[in-house]
């Protein structure tokens, strides 16, 4: 695939109208989460179904749930018995043609990406996923998102390489975000790879791009092998501008003598999106991988206020 072939994407994005919302879908998921930009969809989406994933990750406790529309999920589960059970719980079936929509706001990123890979897999030929802004994060620079330390750094399942034992051009794409515990980790996992940037230029706004890098200054140390002339830009709303940018970036490295691929997205929701929709489309079977670095326990809450909310059409 080439560039050429996302690029009918990226106008697709849309903003999630008074009037959209009311449209509606048969089945609408969301994980729950206080922040006001995962409860106003909820309240707001009208579905034949709607139901509260609450995730392990956040550690709420059975009172401090809703009465009502809260499905049970495996509390101690890899992200595809998460995905699975809690789709079956649902009422999720890929043969009954329902219309779905998942917001992606309060789920972890490798949630997100398995997602994609089980409905992909599932013979689904499309489905929404939403997002909403926040208006700036909590303590701004200093914004963290894992509680606990990372427990290791590993594939997300479903995103494994066939990789080679050639390592002299292995390459890393960081997708920048605020946490620099989690990009710490990534880079050393992966130290002798060439690093390359992605950062989310627009940003969401102008402070969070500049809160980003002073983040990733913290960790400007950790690769050995960082590579400060390799930085690319991509929407940090945008999907499928994020995957175009990715499919651009790869022909360049193919073209410059690629071993190995890791990818690790570490910045905004739907840039993990991008993430996962790009090797879904070129990544798979070759020697890449998409890899995270997985902690026991994330905030709660790390935006504040409403931002802009968007509709992301996903085509199988």
């Amino acid at each position: 695939m080439t560039i050429t072939q996302f690029s009918y994407l990226i106008d697709s994005k849309q903003p999630l109208t008074d009037s959209r919302m009311r449209q509606g879908w048969d089945l609408f998921l969301s994980a729950y989460n206080d922040n006001e930009r995962v409860q106003k969809p909820f309240e707001g989406i009208f579905a034949s179904r709607k139901c509260w994933w609450p995730l392990p990750e956040y550690n709420y406790q059975s009172h401090e749930l809703p009465s009502a529309n809260v499905i049970e999920v495996a509390q101690q589960a890899n992200e595809s018995e998460f995905i699975g059970e809690g789709l079956a719980s649902s009422g999720f079936s890929a043969s009954s043609g329902q219309s779905v929509c998942i917001d992606i706001t309060g789920f972890m990123r490798p949630h997100i990406l398995y997602f994609l890979k089980y409905l992909k897999e599932a013979g689904l030929k499309q489905i929404d996923m939403i997002y909403t802004e926040p208006e700036h994060y909590s303590r701004k620079a200093e914004t963290t998102f894992s509680i606990d330390d990372v427990v290791k750094v590993r594939s997300v399942l479903g995103y494994e390489g066939q990789h080679v034992p050639g390592m002299d051009g292995d390459a890393l794409i960081v997708g920048v975000g605020y946490d620099h515990g989690l990009m710490s980790r990534v880079i050393l996992e992966k130290e002798s790879a060439r690093l390359i940037q992605l950062h989310c230029f627009p940003s969401l706004s102008a402070d969070m791009y500049h809160e980003s890098i002073l983040r990733l200054d913290r960790v400007a140390s950790a690769s050995k092998a960082r590579d400060h002339e390799y930085v690319i830009f991509s929407s940090a709303n945008d999907p499928f501008v994020t995957a175009a940018e990715l499919s651009r970036a790869y022909a360049k490295l193919k073209g410059a003598g690629l071993s190995n691929l890791y990818l690790s997205p570490l910045a905004t929701k739907p840039h993990t999106l991008g993430f996962g929709l790009f090797y879904l489309r070129e990544l798979e079977g070759t020697a890449s991988s998409l890899i995270f670095p997985f902690s026991a326990r994330y905030s709660r809450e790390t935006g504040k206020g409403l931002g802009r909310s968007w509709v992301y059409p996903i085509i199988f």
